[in-house]
């Protein structure tokens, strides 16, 4: 699967759903720019505790920035924002069954003085079909699994995190995404799996 051909005002919604709590969530993507560099969206979610605002990915679909969630009170600029360095390592194009590449990638949010360091192995799983909400699509699996370690300027903490995000090509994003993130403490954190109800092209 080669790089995504993406537009301006390219638009997906998916249902997110919670498996921790039960409940579901809407969430939805609109490109507001692209650049020969960078694609800029609009993501919305109606899930407590998300962070809405503008994404900043590159044209592969990693992200490079997006805002922080602000906690009870504090502004937008207090929460600050999250940049990664060199991007969140999801996809590298052209998607073949097998490839995999791996490294480190951080995230940093100045404002809170906050650091995480993800050090990543990712694999593109075989080819198949799955149904979601929006269709039946053909899609390659890809597998995240990153150690986190976390740094907040008083605690070294580390987590797990694992994604599967099956990307098909025909709606140039995943049309399902399963994330779980376990603790420091052991405990699963996350767990959520999103899947496309609805694209539209620009």
């Amino acid at each position: 699967m080669q790089r995504p051909e993406i537009a301006v005002g390219d638009f997906w919604r998916f249902a997110a759903e919670n498996r921790l709590s039960a409940g579901t969530a809407e969430e939805t993507r609109r490109v507001l720019e692209v650049t020969p560099e960078r694609i800029v969206c609009e993501l919305r979610s109606t899930a407590a505790g998300a962070a809405n605002g503008r994404y900043v990915y590159t044209r592969e679909w990693n992200l490079l920035a997006r805002p922080a969630l602000a906690a009870a009170g504090e502004s937008a600029e207090d929460a600050g924002e999250w940049r990664w360095s060199p991007h969140y390592p999801h996809f590298r194009f052209p998607l073949v069954e097998g490839k995999q590449w791996s490294g480190t990638a951080i995230v940093e949010n100045r404002a809170t003085d906050t650091r995480n360091a993800h050090r990543y192995v990712a694999t593109v799983g075989r080819a198949r079909r799955i149904r979601v909400p929006a269709g039946e699509f053909d899609v390659l699996p890809v597998r995240y699994e990153a150690d986190v370690k976390s740094d907040d300027g008083h605690a070294q903490l580390a987590w797990r995190n694992v994604e599967v995000m099956h990307y098909a090509a025909v709606v140039n994003v995943y049309v399902q995404a399963e994330h779980t993130i376990v603790s420091p403490d052991g405990r699963l954190a996350r767990d959520t799996v999103a899947r496309l109800v609805e694209y539209r092209r620009g």
